[in-house]
């Protein structure tokens, strides 16, 4: 009987491609662990280089009063 066979392959065929999915949702599942790592460490560089170029604005509106101020001296 050749629908035995078939049936035969169709269920082997469903066991591998189900254990396919098995072992793809386990290693993509550890994937996603590490991703949440890297935004989470990223966010953190992020929030540190937003910190520095803030100090880095500061201290240059704070050279440019300066040079006004020296300019408006020397002016006069």
């Amino acid at each position: 009987m050749p629908w035995a066979e078939v049936a035969q392959y169709g269920v082997g065929f469903f066991a591998v491609a189900g254990l396919i999915f098995v072992v793809a949702r386990y290693f993509d599942g550890r994937r996603n662990d590490e991703l949440a790592e890297v935004i989470q460490n990223n966010t953190k560089a992020l929030e540190q280089v937003t910190a520095v170029v803030q100090a880095i604005q500061i201290s240059l509106t704070r050279q440019e009063a300066k040079i006004d101020e020296l300019l408006e001296r020397a002016r006069r």
